[in-house]
């Protein structure tokens, strides 16, 4: 039976439904119902147009978006859309269907970031460069800056010595990913441009297998989105929504042009902008548009709302970030004594090493929290061991997971045995793998003292090579079974074996979930699922606790109750260098942070907060400036310890006595990390402090996020979980001579 894709929909709502043929641009004000809109309108094309919904390609920016709204159209037509996704996940899809065209001997394999950074950095190695003058790191972010600019990187000429270095390491690094069957993040998007561009056959069957394109998040595409719309695109039924106002992501090569030109690009176009918000109160939406409206590249729009004026937004003055946590933990925990669920309120910050101050006051005060977009569970160190084993079932040729797979567990093949094994392997045209599967080969590596590590490595893969690649669960458990892991990590790591082996046995529950929701897709599409999820897929919205996470981390949530701290001038706005490089970006985040908030909003600023090694005075943001004096509600509480109560009414700063250490962490609390006040300075007189929530580039260890501090007999010692070495203590004075903060 049919719905009526229009029942209870505005009139704004309603033209952006109605509207089919033709390029359309709907700018989508903050809480203003624009999911609601697009599945709807993806409904109507179906009932209307008579097309299978398969015929219809939806992008959105996250899995979890791109499911939510395949369960609400599949709920209202009980048909499957298999092409509501995301831009990585339909690139992927394409290239799994036109796999011949890529020239690869094997099935392809996804190589995540940090695969692409032990690429880079073996390249690095064997051209016998300065690591120091061509860092691994970065010379990964400026190749896929190429990338996603559609830089022909055949065709680059500089006067610039390092980016020249860097063309001719990618030249190695994209035939040895040729050679091995790889393709990486960036790759997902440029492939299926390239070949689009290059047969036109080709292109006029895809332009033909999507007659209607509809893309979310439209301010937030890069350049190789974009390019890729424009090539599926040519019969111009094209819907674009998005909002310019929430355009965050131009650091990550997202480009403004895109949805600011639009109109331009598909003239004649019908806009229709939806300007009413169903999410937030009167005041905190005149606050945000306040801010957002001095930006000048903008669609014009004014949000509005029938929701109530609702309670001022108090905007806090504290002596320091110490008097910051305490005003917030207070706060929170006032507001649960009143039953109000910690998982209604959240805290946001600029940047993520302002969290540990705020975990501290937390902890205090037993508040349960949790920090999203913490470490993915597919990043971590046991996954990825087990995960570099299951790729090579897929793709024998991927030397990045065979060099992972011959580590763990130990058994004492190291570079000189790989080397040989490479060797021959090269020899004789054959794969690392095949080495392993013939004795003849095997035995011309596999020798003296070296030889009993390949020998065992040999064992363990003939075992597991004949697995069921149909079957992702009966994979995941003979690859345990076979390597060997559980025992290994229960007598190498005895201090994180339970958690690291519970986290193994979770990764057989999910190929067990994968495959009941893709009977037909084997260990290849788990594998691509795992490549693609990423931690604000998972994210666990039902527990009860309090939300830490950037702004950026934000984007897309809503809560009844939100904290905006750490508002100081350079701070945010960041400054890098005392230099606020991209000032209507920053405003941007403010204005996305602001309508975040459904009914209270609290925002706080230091007059002096210790940042970078450096204590420092500071100026209140000048966002907090231009939110109207009729919205806010101030108060300075200075020199003493004290929070807002849950709503602004008289009294609502009261005292609180100092709270008590609890007797145990509070769930969701980071083992090890101290609960007793800030982070000591390094002791070697380092200039720069690290604090928990930080994220850093250790020279040997490569990328990491400091947990805290801890006693470790005698010494106070680093806590920090490393991308490739999972977590590591360290001695303060020593790690700051060799770490450095990055940005988020």
């Amino acid at each position: 039976m049919a719905i009526d894709p229009f029942h209870g929909m505005n009139p704004e709502q309603r033209e952006a439904i109605a509207h089919l043929d033709g390029p359309l641009l709907v700018v989508a004000g903050a809480g203003s119902g624009k999911t609601r809109v697009i599945t709807h309108r993806i409904v109507h094309i179906i009932q209307s147009k008579g097309i299978r919904p398969d015929r219809v390609l939806a992008i959105t920016f996250t899995n979890k978006a791109a499911g939510e709204m395949k369960e609400r159209i599949e709920r209202l037509v009980h048909l499957k859309t298999p092409w509501i996704t995301t831009f990585h996940s339909a690139g992927l899809r394409m290239l799994k269907i036109e796999r011949a065209r890529l020239g690869f001997a094997n099935e392809f394999t996804i190589a995540d970031p940090d695969d692409q950074l032990r690429r880079w950095r073996k390249i690095v190695e064997e051209k016998q460069w300065d690591p120091k003058e061509f860092e691994p790191r970065r010379v990964q972010e400026l190749v896929s800056k190429w990338k996603n600019d559609l830089v022909d990187v055949d065709k680059l000429d500089s006067d610039d010595p390092f980016r020249m270095g860097c063309k001719e390491l990618f030249l190695i690094y994209r035939e040895r990913n040729r050679q091995e069957c790889v393709l990486d993040f960036d790759d997902l998007l440029c492939e299926p441009v390239r070949l689009l561009e290059s047969d036109a056959e080709l292109r006029e069957k895809w332009v033909a297998r999507f007659p209607y394109i509809l893309i979310d998040e439209f301010q937030d595409t890069n350049p190789v989105q974009y390019r890729l719309i424009r090539l599926l695109g040519v019969h111009r039924n094209v819907c674009a929504t998005g909002d310019p106002d929430q355009a965050i992501y131009g650091w990550r090569g997202a480009d403004l042009k895109n949805i600011l030109q639009f109109e331009k690009d598909y003239s004649p176009c019908r806009k229709v902008l939806l300007e009413t918000n169903y999410r937030s109160t009167k005041l905190i939406l005149r606050a945000a548009q306040a801010v957002v409206e001095r930006n000048t590249a903008r669609i014009d729009k004014v949000i509005r709302t029938d929701n109530s004026e609702g309670a001022p937004i108090v905007q806090l003055a504290v002596d320091d970030e110490i008097d910051e946590s305490w005003a917030v933990a207070a706060a929170v925990d006032r507001m649960r004594s009143e039953g109000r669920p910690l998982k209604d309120i959240a805290v946001f910050y600029r940047i993520g090493r302002l969290s540990r101050v705020l975990e501290d006051g937390l902890r205090r005060r037993d508040i349960p929290y949790h920090i999203v977009g913490d470490v993915r569970f597919y990043d971590r160190q046991e996954i990825k061991d087990l995960l570099s084993y299951l790729k090579l079932l897929i793709n024998p040729a991927d030397r990045l997971s065979f060099a992972r797979m011959s580590q763990v567990p130990k058994r004492g093949v190291g570079d000189r045995s790989l080397e040989l094994l490479y060797e021959v392997a090269d020899e004789a045209e054959a794969t690392a793998c095949a080495v392993l599967e013939r004795d003849d080969l095997l035995e011309r590596c596999a020798v003296g003292r070296l030889g009993a590590g390949l020998r065992e490595l040999s064992r363990i893969w003939r075992t597991i090579r004949n697995l069921p690649l149909g079957d992702p669960v009966a994979c995941v458990k003979g690859v345990i079974e076979a390597s060997g892991i559980e025992p290994w990590y229960a007598d190498h790591d005895p201090e994180k074996a339970q958690d690291r082996i519970a986290n193994i046995r979770e990764l057989a529950s999910a190929a067990e979930a994968y495959r009941e929701a893709h009977a037909d897709q084997g260990l290849s599409g788990f594998l691509d699922h795992v490549a693609l999820v990423t931690s604000a897929d998972t994210e666990a919205a039902d527990r009860d606790q309090l939300r830490l996470m950037t702004i950026h981390a934000a984007k897309g949530l809503e809560f009844p109750i939100v904290f905006i701290v750490g508002l100081e001038q350079e701070v945010f706005p960041l400054a890098r260098g005392r230099v606020i490089q991209d000032l209507e970006e920053e405003r941007r985040l403010m204005y996305v942070g602001i309508t975040r908030a459904k009914e209270l909003l609290y925002l706080s600023w230091a007059k002096t907060r210790s940042l970078y090694g450096e204590t420092k005075r500071n100026e209140p943001s000048q966002f907090l400036a231009e939110i109207p004096a009729v919205c806010l509600r101030q108060r300075d509480v200075s020199g003493r310890r004290q929070a807002p109560a849950p709503g602004p009414r008289p009294g609502m700063f009261q005292r609180s006595p100092p709270p008590t250490r609890p007797s145990r962490p509070p769930s969701g609390a980071a083992p090890d990390v101290p609960q007793d006040g800030p982070d000591p300075a390094p002791p070697d007189g380092s200039t720069t402090t690290f604090s928990a929530g930080d994220l850093i580039i250790h020279q040997a260890f490569g990328r990491g996020r400091i947990l805290g501090h801890k006693n470790s007999g005698a010494e106070r010692v680093l806590v920090v979980h490393f991308d490739q070495h999972g977590m590591k203590q360290l001695n303060p004075g020593l790690a700051a001579a060799r770490m450095r903060l990055v940005d988020e």
